[in-house]
């Protein structure tokens, strides 16, 4: 969990300048998120399974928002009251709200407010005179009762504070032994596991080495205490995306990061990505749902053609048994049901069946009808076999895109390119205008690479390029289409390597070893007409082995 207590804490120390003695204005309420509005800003609480946190963000709801049965409670009740205090439970992941407010009669009202940011436990929880009012969730368990007219009390933790010097010297108290990263996630307040590997890292144990605390430990937790008393964040990124965020360095992890003083710009900076992430994740799988259920359906029918296939391929038998039927009629005897006859081609004899309420050309005609319908069957079954299996290579090329697509704007052209395939619907029954995005663009050694992202970029990319300029595409899986500028100038092995490599890497085929990847002038790749978006021809092309590169690795 990023959001862990020491940053709650660091947030909650540089909000109350802002929220002491402030005035609710309003409540709002959008996809698990809760904002507390005041005059002059906003307090956004995302109790979002995935990513729950609190940080100080303006609103940007959209219009007819769908109203929540705890939202509403909360401005019959709260609305317009005063935040006299604000406090965070030992450290662990709960805030209380003090708010004072005198209603419309002229009752004076002492709420209290409490927010959970516990995952999928989180929580908001509102409490007059130690009874529960109402809550986000309504809870009833073996461990917690959150229902109206009942109790509050606040959930139990036996974890020692290590904000606490006294509470630290019981650490020492711990008797039993235990694997490191358990001991100190399972015993101190505020760590998560990602923090308690620095504690660990600093102090240079492993994860699972079966340990007792000691004055090692002690020495670290200390100096992490004292570096947190700063009061900066931090924030770690992966291929220049936000992946962690602390309230102190974390050494054990090589990777850049951002100092701030400021905790709400590290906290919206490291939950607008994954926020985002999961957003385009979500619409991501909506769509490979969909492409799912069509690809299932094409295969299931796929082999029951192919099944057809296999039980008339051998149609010429029939064919070989008239010709010998009529070539032998005088020598076969009525009621009889079979016979063997010399196939004088093959040299060979054949046993023929025969139906013997029926004369010998009858049966030769039988067999020739016979034929021509499983000659005709087979046909038109390979042409539709042929026609399946090019949707199918369709479907999967837009399942690639899918899966490599890291941006709303590209997730919304494959769906628009979806809906005018007939794949998806447009439920609304009016046109969205969509965004269009720009294909990647690599600069290598003085030539430029364009990478498509989609079926529509892939066809322009092609469509834009000139005749000598150079085309690559994995080989026979699916991927993006790749074009080298030729610009006029001669282009060396290296270049020409380079560029399939990133057809490679932008391809089904990224996480493998070697891929081969074919390349050709563009004059040589060609569009006919009833191929679908995405999807070419092409000729006079080589093959080339590479190993798979990503823009990343450039």
């Amino acid at each position: 969990m990023p959001y862990d207590g020491f940053v709650m804490r660091q947030f909650l120390e540089y909000s109350k300048p802002y929220l002491l003695n402030a005035h609710i204005r309003n409540f709002y309420i959008f996809n698990k998120i809760i904002y507390f509005s005041f005059q002059s800003f906003d307090l956004k609480i995302s109790l979002n399974p995935s990513y729950s946190y609190i940080t100080f963000e303006k609103r940007n709801l959209p219009l007819n928002t769908k109203s929540h049965y705890f939202v509403e409670y909360l401005r019959s009740k709260v609305r317009g009251g005063m935040i006299k205090n604000i406090e965070q439970i030992d450290l662990e992941r709960t805030y209380k709200f003090e708010v004072y407010k005198v209603d419309d009669v002229g009752n004076k009202h002492n709420y209290e407010i409490y927010i959970d940011i516990m995952g999928k436990h989180s929580n908001i929880i509102l409490v007059e005179n130690g009874i529960i009012l109402d809550a986000y969730k309504r809870i009833k368990n073996r461990f917690r009762n959150i229902f109206p007219g009942e109790q509050f009390k606040i959930f139990s933790s036996n974890k020692i504070n290590p904000l606490d010097v006294d509470q630290i010297k019981k650490l020492k108290t711990i008797n039993e032994s235990d694997k490191a990263l358990e001991l100190i996630y399972k015993n101190i307040q505020g760590f998560s596991k990602v923090t308690a590997r620095e504690l660990l890292f600093r102090a240079g144990l492993g994860e699972d080495e079966v340990i007792k605390w000691d004055d090692k430990l002690e020495k670290f937790l200390k100096e992490i205490i004292q570096e947190f008393s700063e009061k900066n964040m931090y924030v770690y990124f992966e291929n220049n995306k936000p992946f962690e965020i602390s309230a102190f360095s974390l050494n054990h992890l090589a990777e850049k990061f951002r100092k701030f003083s400021k905790p709400d710009e590290a906290i919206n900076l490291f939950f607008s990505w994954n926020e985002k992430k999961s957003l385009i994740y979500e619409k991501k799988k909506a769509l490979e749902d969909v492409l799912v259920k069509y690809i299932s359906k094409l295969e299931n029918t796929l082999d029951k053609i192919n099944i057809e296939i296999e039980k008339n391929k051998n149609y010429d038998l029939y064919k070989k048994y008239g010709e010998l039927l009529k070539a032998y009629f005088y020598q076969i005897d009525e009621k009889m049901n079979k016979i063997v006859l010399y196939d004088w081609e093959n040299d060979e004899n054949i046993e023929v069946p025969l139906d013997s309420n029926k004369g010998p050309l009858e049966n030769a005609n039988y067999y020739f009808k016979k034929y021509n319908k499983m000659k005709n069957k087979l046909k038109g079954l390979l042409e539709r076999k042929k026609v399946l299996e090019d949707e199918l290579d369709y479907l999967y090329q837009i399942w690639y895109t899918i899966e490599d697509a890291e941006s709303e704007e590209e997730i919304e052209e494959i769906k628009f390119e979806m809906q005018n395939m007939g794949l998806i619907k447009d439920k609304k029954g009016r046109s969205k205008k969509v965004i269009k995005s720009e294909p990647r663009k690599v600069e290598h050694s003085g030539f430029v690479i364009y990478i498509g992202k989609n079926n529509k970029q892939n066809d322009e990319l092609v469509r834009k390029a000139n005749d000598e300029d150079l085309w690559f595409h994995v080989h026979e899986m699916p991927g993006s289409h790749v074009v080298l500028k030729n610009n006029g100038k001669f282009i060396d092995e290296e270049v020409i390597r380079f560029a399939a490599e990133l057809a490679a890497g932008y391809s089904k085929g990224k996480n493998s070893g070697k891929v081969p990847v074919d390349y050709t002038k563009v004059k040589y790749v060609r569009k006919t007409k009833g191929l679908k978006p995405g999807l070419v021809l092409y000729s006079n092309y080589k093959t080339i082995y590479v190993k798979p590169r990503r823009i990343d690795n450039v």
